[in-house]
């Protein structure tokens, strides 16, 4: 790609920014997480990879895609209502490692989701989550829980952040599809404690 056309720093933070304003401008979400997205600018270097250009096109178009963009605006949606009713909690990163983490041991160990042996991993990572929220086990909180993985579990998302990391020449990080595809069928098959 010709130095004119490269993108530049100015271009990815726009190009970020205004995906972010137009999904979770006016909501009250959390402001770390906003913080950690507008933090996450592609910076292309001068002489680009023709995997970073088109990882650029490709990140150009699904940020303009509407679809897409009604998606993350009802993560941002959710988000808002969780706000509104108490989390205050910032951005969960250790109950999100207890997930990937005990997750990834279960498909390892080749647990099904419907199985006894999923139940106690299950209760163990709703035990993570209502720590973090407060929010007692219940087959309410387990319908709650589970709208909220099923929400998150949108590949687009997975690869926006795949997207940057090649842009900005990092390692990819590991798919979490499996993991939260086996936390959402262990709450389908046992919605109650």
């Amino acid at each position: 790609m010709p130095r004119y056309l490269t993108p530049s720093a100015e271009d990815g933070k726009r190009l970020i920014n205004e995906f972010i304003d137009e999904t979770f401008g006016d909501l009250d979400v959390n402001p770390d997480f906003v913080a950690m997205l507008r933090s996450a600018v592609p910076e292309m270097p001068a002489d680009p990879s023709p995997e970073q250009v088109g990882a650029w096109a490709e990140l150009s178009e699904l940020v303009c895609d509407a679809d897409f963009k009604a998606a993350v605006r009802r993560m941002a949606e959710h988000q808002a209502a969780e706000r509104a009713a108490g989390d205050q909690t910032g951005l969960h990163h250790e109950v999100t490692e207890l997930v990937r983490e005990r997750v990834r041991q279960a498909l390892t160990d080749g647990i099904d989701p419907g199985s006894r042996e999923a139940r106690a991993v299950l209760v163990e990572l709703i035990a993570g989550y209502t720590a973090t929220f407060g929010d007692p086990d219940s087959a309410t909180y387990r319908r709650k829980l589970l709208a909220r993985v099923e929400i998150a579990n949108d590949p687009r998302t997975e690869r926006y952040f795949a997207l940057l990391s090649t842009i900005d020449g990092r390692p990819q990080p590991p798919s979490l599809a499996p993991v939260f595809d086996w936390f959402i069928k262990a709450l389908r098959h046992h919605p109650a404690p």
